[in-house]
């Protein structure tokens, strides 16, 4: 566990002046940090991927997809005594790449309407900060319990700049 944390920690330590990476390097930060909360929670937490391959080198805000998930163990699967499972998905779909975080945990029920908290509302403020109104960020309680992030960002493989800065279009493949 300790080496894993240290990992991850250079890991994040060694991408901090990047506002994108691809898709692959961000799941194997996030592999660092749910092999901790795996010592933790042991049998209590099951993780499933379903990314495809042509998602992975699609360029992502680095850091994205850690607090989603850290927001779905601490909210949804943690303050239960049953098991957990958190599904993390990426595709490739019309130019854009669809994201998903979804857990089976307890949902929402002391959730304000209209009111998100600290993880979700900063990572909606970074996601319109790079991609203004190309983007799309949902997030909200699943009829049949749990709760779900999806993210749709625009495909690229390669770094872009904020919208409205310097040669706001992307180095990127097109979609």
């Amino acid at each position: 566990m300790v080496s894993g944390l240290s990992e991850l920690l250079r890991i994040s330590l060694g991408s901090v002046g990047e506002q994108e990476v691809p898709l692959a390097r961000e799941l194997e930060v996030l592999e660092y940090y749910l092999d901790i909360q795996q010592v933790r929670f042991q049998d209590r937490l099951s993780v499933r991927y379903d990314v495809s391959a042509d998602a992975e080198n699609a360029y992502v805000p680095n850091l994205l997809l850690q607090p989603l998930v850290e927001n779905a163990i601490k909210h949804g699967i943690g303050p239960r005594a049953a098991a957990g499972r958190i599904r993390i998905s990426a595709q490739r779909r019309d130019g854009m790449l669809a994201l998903e975080v979804v857990d089976d945990g307890i949902g929402t029920p002391n959730l304000v309407v209209g009111r998100e908290g600290v993880g979700l509302a900063n990572s909606r403020a970074r996601l319109a900060s790079l991609y203004g109104d190309e983007h799309r960020f949902e997030a909200g309680g699943r009829p049949e319990g749990g709760f779900r992030v999806a993210i749709e960002l625009p495909f690229h493989t390669g770094a872009r700049r904020a919208p409205g800065g310097e040669n706001g279009a992307a180095d990127a493949e097109a979609p």
